[in-house]
């Protein structure tokens, strides 16, 4: 038997298997009309993770709750800017929305679900419950699709109170040392180490650092075009998603490190890997390649250099 043959029917074992169980990870995804019935309840929290900080006053979902992606999501206080927030600032966020331990939590945006995909992962990071951290399928634009009214009223949250947690959970995340060491030297051949950016990223040919380019030994599957609908940005089947990352060799009975620039589709991917599809093993490199493309000693492929595309 070939190599590609054992790989194929390895894939194909783990599929079935995965779509047997699948059922039971769906719970990351709420319609709209699930929002709807469940909006002013106390315990229920819906946030407005869109990347332009104007949008939420042009119009949003009733009782949402504005969450600044470049105020409250990132980390100025380190370098680079793009990691995940510090347990004060955290705290600072979740006084500000008055959010509760108990809490369920909607999240949405107007990009695939890639900004509010970042704000649940740092719920969980800070450990909050998986089961009460919720994406609105399809976003706004699903929502105004079916007629769901918006308002321009800010809502004022309630007070509550303090969050309570220990601090981040390590545990889900990688340095750049634990990439370089697990997947480029491969020192570990249970890591996967998977690019979420789109293929133009990774190719070197959109350059958004220092220098483009790639991770050695990454595979490139952007999360949005895996999991989404183009055109309606509502997500695709289960076992649909699950086939196109099984393909890649993106396989559940891997360890998988996922990256991108910033940290925030890497957050998506996160999402639908563990909570759609039934991953147990996935961790973020929140350093992304903003951190990456810095460290110019790490190596990379399809390098190519912002400043020799300025002359």
């Amino acid at each position: 038997m070939t190599k590609r043959k054992m790989n194929t029917i390895l894939v194909s074992a783990v599929t079935a298997l995965l779509l047997v169980t699948a059922s039971a990870f769906a719970g990351l995804l709420a319609s709209p009309e699930e929002v709807k019935s469940i909006a002013g309840n106390p315990d229920v929290k819906i946030v407005d993770v869109r990347y332009k900080a104007d949008a939420y006053g042009k119009g949003h979902i009733p009782g949402a709750l504005q969450v600044n992606c470049r105020v409250d999501l990132e980390d100025y206080t380190r370098y680079t800017p793009n990691k995940y927030p510090q347990l004060d600032q955290f705290l600072d966020v979740m006084a500000r929305l008055g959010i509760d331990n108990d809490d369920t939590i909607i999240a949405y945006d107007d990009m695939y679900g890639i900004f509010a995909s970042r704000f649940l992962f740092i719920m969980e990071l800070y450990g909050h419950d998986p089961e009460k951290l919720k994406l609105l399928n399809g976003g706004i634009g699903q929502w105004q699709k079916e007629n769901y009214e918006v308002t321009t009223e800010p809502t004022v949250a309630a007070s509550t109170q303090p969050y309570k947690t220990s601090g981040p959970n390590n545990n889900l995340l990688v340095t750049w040392n634990d990439v370089l060491h697990d997947a480029v030297e491969k020192q570990d051949n249970s890591v996967v180490l998977h690019d979420t950016r789109p293929e133009a990223e990774f190719r070197g040919e959109n350059i958004r650092a220092i220098r483009g380019g790639n991770i050695p030994n990454s595979i490139n599957l952007p999360g949005s075009s895996a999991a989404n609908d183009k055109e309606t940005q509502l997500f695709k089947p289960v076992d649909q998603i699950l086939e196109t990352f099984t393909a890649a060799g993106i396989t559940p009975d891997k360890t998988i490190y996922t990256y991108c620039h910033s940290s925030y589709r890497a957050a998506q991917t996160y999402l639908v890997l563990t909570r759609m599809l039934g991953y147990k093993d996935v961790k973020i490199y929140d350093g992304a390649w903003m951190e990456w493309a810095v460290l110019t000693a790490l190596p990379s492929e399809n390098t190519s250099w912002l400043a020799a595309m300025n002359k």
